[in-house]
């Protein structure tokens, strides 16, 4: 049987609360949570304790923190970006369904122990604690980006669709805990890098070539292995950092679309709003008119 099948026979994620903001220094004193907490390391630094064991955090890490795991996290000056989802592996009508977040210092959850999200009996799942660092944590970072994005969007069914982005998260960190075929992993943080150069500047046109000779390879087999390891090609890739990048401006801030074509690289908005659309299913301007976000929540009142 195909790896992985066990799993989809059980499991059926829920995402409760999920955020992607830049945040400035913080931190969070010690507490444990009732549900499973997913954190990505995009930008800046700082210091995670996960069950009395202390970690940097930089940049690529990922961080998983079980229920009920005395944990405690600080980001540093002058500021991180980690986008997160606070999510259930187990749905469960009757229990899953509460809205609230837990402080710092919150360690004594026995009052609401009903709430607690039920032991996962499953050796892969269980070993998933702290720190991790796998050749797919940037995918998983990108989908709990998508994750974050989705909550913005608060479109009919967005639950349904985060659920989905959230197994396909965790094959990935499973994936990445399996290995991959040595062919790619010498290449991948090389490939990274390029992929993060790119996203950076995103505004300007590919350089592909440029790209391939800084990983030591051929623009064909450069082509190739970002294709195995991100699932699209450079172009591609790049098409989605933009609109990326032109969601962000469009809820971050007042510029008109035609100031973000320009900013994105884009060129005209006709060509922003074709792209858009492929992406995301609606018009620039249709998405900046979308709801209010209902369930990224950061900011929720607390217990």
């Amino acid at each position: 049987m195909e790896p992985g099948c066990d799993l989809l026979a059980r499991l059926r994620p829920f995402v409760r609360q999920c955020g992607d903001r830049p945040r400035p220094a913080w931190r969070i004193a010690p507490r444990r949570l009732l549900d499973y907490l997913l954190v990505y390391i995009a930008e800046g630094r700082g210091r995670f304790v996960v069950a009395g064991r202390a970690y940097e955090a930089v940049p690529g890490d990922l961080f998983w923190i079980p229920p009920d795991t005395l944990h405690e996290m600080e980001g540093f000056a002058p500021g991180m970006r980690c986008p997160y989802a606070h999510f259930d592996l187990l749905y469960q009508p009757d229990r899953s369904h509460w809205n609230f977040s837990i402080p710092g210092g919150a360690t004594d959850l026995s009052g609401l122990r009903r709430l607690r999200h039920p032991p996962v009996d499953d050796p892969r799942l269980r070993a998933l604690r702290g720190r991790i660092r796998g050749p797919t944590n940037r995918r998983v970072g990108q989908g709990l980006r998508e994750i974050c994005a989705e909550a913005a969007r608060a479109q009919p069914y967005a639950v349904l669709r985060m659920s989905g982005l959230m197994l396909e998260i965790l094959a990935e960190i499973l994936r990445g805990r399996a290995g991959l075929p040595l062919e790619y992993m010498a290449h991948i943080p090389l490939l990274e890098e390029a992929a993060d150069d790119m996203a950076r500047r995103c505004a300007e046109p590919l350089r592909q070539g440029e790209l391939a000779r800084r990983c030591e390879l051929s623009p064909g087999h450069f082509r190739h292995l970002f294709g195995r390891h991100f699932g699209c090609a450079p172009r591609t890739y790049l098409r989605r950092a933009r609109v990326r990048l032109a969601r962000e401006l469009m809820i971050g801030t007042p510029a008109t679309v035609s100031e973000i074509a320009a900013r994105t690289g884009f060129g005209s908005v006709h060509s922003l709003s074709r792209a858009f659309r492929a992406e995301e299913g609606l018009s620039p301007s249709q998405y900046r008119r979308c709801a209010p976000p209902r369930i990224q929540v950061e900011g929720r009142r607390t217990v």
